[in-house]
């Protein structure tokens, strides 16, 4: 599955202006991806409420001195995060582009993440229902 991930992220950062950082994360704080920098590397797990009250195709964008940050849905349970130096406008399109383009993709990653998800939660309750 990091495969997957990492190769769908590396198609998006060759579309996202330089000076960029990525974070794919769900609606639970689990990051997936992440290549922010330090500054912010600890507080995205802090945007994961935010993303619980996003429609896909919804987003919250979050301004810095120099940056700006963008928080988009791009599922029912993922988010893609970008940090930028860029204008705030660019990154919006930039983001939506991606978004739109990667759809299908980004679909079949939260449906892979469900079922994922699903299968460890009933291996842990197996679990405990031995020890029980």
């Amino acid at each position: 599955m990091d495969k997957r991930i990492d190769e769908l992220m590396e198609k998006i950062k060759s579309s996202i202006p330089r000076k960029s950082y990525l974070a794919l994360m769900d609606e639970d704080g689990k990051i997936h991806y992440n290549n922010f920098h330090s500054g912010l590397n600890g507080l995205i797990r802090n945007f994961a409420p935010a993303i619980k009250t996003l429609d896909v195709g919804d987003y919250q964008i979050k301004n810095y001195a120099k940056t700006c940050l963008i928080i988009y849905k791009v599922s029912e349970r993922l988010a893609l995060l970008a940090e930028s130096y860029v204008k705030e406008g660019l990154l919006i399109f930039t983001i939506k582009n991606i978004a739109e383009n990667l759809k299908d993709q980004f679909i079949e990653l939260d449906i892979l993440l469900m079922f994922l998800d699903m299968a460890k939660e009933e291996k842990e309750a197996k679990i405990t229902e031995q020890l029980v």
